[in-house]
């Protein structure tokens, strides 16, 4: 269960940690070409392979679905919730129409 709270944040810190990772990481990759949407993906799987070895260094289970379920729902959690509300929202003004 820690796992999967500690991926949840993971994933929902993903893109805050995104710039100061893109920061560190241009200057050093020189030729190495990377567009700026792959600097998020590069941090997303950063976080979850830390979340996973600090699962692993602990000596808790960590399972590979319980990571990426986590880590999903932290990163994509806040859009899905907005998304579920707003459809809420327009089947109860739907009601409210008849």
């Amino acid at each position: 269960m820690l796992t999967f709270i500690l991926s949840v944040i993971a994933g929902f810190a993903t893109p805050y940690v995104a710039p100061a990772l893109a920061k560190l990481l241009q200057p050093n990759l020189g030729d190495f070409p990377i567009q700026e949407g792959e600097y998020q993906i590069i941090t997303f799987v950063l976080l979850l392979v830390a979340v996973a070895i600090a699962a692993i260094a602990s000596g808790l289970l960590a399972s590979a679905f319980t990571v990426l379920l986590g880590g999903a729902l932290g990163l994509f959690g806040v859009r899905l919730f907005k998304v579920l509300r707003a459809l809420a929202d327009g089947q109860s003004s739907d009601r409210d129409e008849d």
